[in-house]
């Protein structure tokens, strides 16, 4: 397995303060905080006004941070995707929907 972005984290924020208008969606996020929790099998993905907190298990935060590098390696111009239960099992029932989206 390759190392993906939440790979090394225990606790880790990212600045998107730069972040463009996400028409037609209605907010963009500022900052994305992940944080390693070892109690839990599942990631929970939370927003918090433009905060997006992803909290999980190791297992969980590799699935998650593969299957994002994944597709922003294929992505197209213009693709998104859906990240949400039960989409994905690894992600907890009372996480909020996300859409991730490639801007190019």
């Amino acid at each position: 397995m390759t190392e993906g972005p939440a790979l090394s984290l225990i606790a880790q924020s990212f600045d998107l303060s730069e972040n463009p208008c996400p028409s037609p969606y209605e907010r963009s996020l500022s900052e994305i905080a992940f944080r390693e929790d070892p109690e839990r099998a599942t990631v929970s993905i939370v927003t918090e006004a433009q905060v997006l907190r992803i909290k999980g298990g190791r297992e969980a935060l590799d699935l998650l941070a593969d299957n994002l590098e994944g597709f922003a390696s294929e992505a197209g111009a213009s693709a998104h995707c859906h990240v949400d239960y039960p989409t994905y099992d690894y992600v907890a029932p009372e996480s909020d929907p996300l859409v991730i989206a490639v801007m190019k």
